[in-house]
């Protein structure tokens, strides 16, 4: 419990690192960053929510027609996301409706998949992005995949716990096509739809 706040300190994304792997799992820390020469751990926000909260996530899935399952079926689909819980929302999202998709941890190695499959041809369609990550944060991974042509075709989706109009205008200027608050399943598998949709007409 958090009794007061000592202090508050602004940082760049590019400066915070992954929590490491022997911080274990379950851990309600997705990150850390150093300031004064000591190391500052950042909470996960949506573990700690989902604890206090258990009705926190949305999880009601939309009932899709057998087209619409195949055609979101057919496509490459990515979710990056640093928290562990928000990669199993987003996974348990997919899954009840048996849609396969691969996982990242943070936009760096978003970007290093993203371009591996593309150089196999195998280039992905969906991309669903937190916004909040150490290193290469969803703005960033979003302005990157939209300025490489290899990865330029992707419908890109950003998510965030953070609600603001700021948030959804900037996701846009640097190339999302959708920016949705987390977490709600329904809205999130309306969007790929939306997305299917689109590469169908392009």
């Amino acid at each position: 419990m958090v009794r007061d706040i000592d202090k508050i300190i602004e940082c760049d994304w590019k400066s915070i690192e992954p929590a490491p792997e022997s911080s274990g799992k379950n851990v309600f820390v997705t990150g850390v960053t150093r300031f004064n020469d000591q190391i500052v751990q950042l909470l996960d926000v949506e573990l700690l929510l989902s604890k206090i909260y258990p009705q926190y996530a949305d999880t009601k899935i939309p009932m899709l027609t057998d087209v619409q399952r195949e055609r979101i079926k057919a496509l490459n689909i990515l979710l990056v996301d640093d928290s562990s819980i928000a990669r199993k929302q987003l996974g348990d999202a997919l899954n009840q409706i048996s849609i396969p998709f691969d996982l990242c941890k943070d936009g760096n190695s978003a970007l290093e998949f993203m371009r591996a499959k593309a150089s196999r041809n195998d280039a992905i369609d969906i991309l669903v992005s937190d916004i909040e990550m150490p290193g290469l944060d969803g703005y960033e991974l979003a302005f990157e995949v939209q300025n490489d042509p290899a990865l330029g075709h992707a419908y890109r989706i950003l998510h965030t716990s953070l609600s603001s109009e700021m948030c959804t205008e900037r996701a846009h200027q640097v190339g999302a096509h959708e920016a949705l608050v987390k977490f709600n399943a329904g809205e999130l598998i309306e969007a790929m739809l939306r997305g299917a949709e689109s590469l169908t007409a392009n």
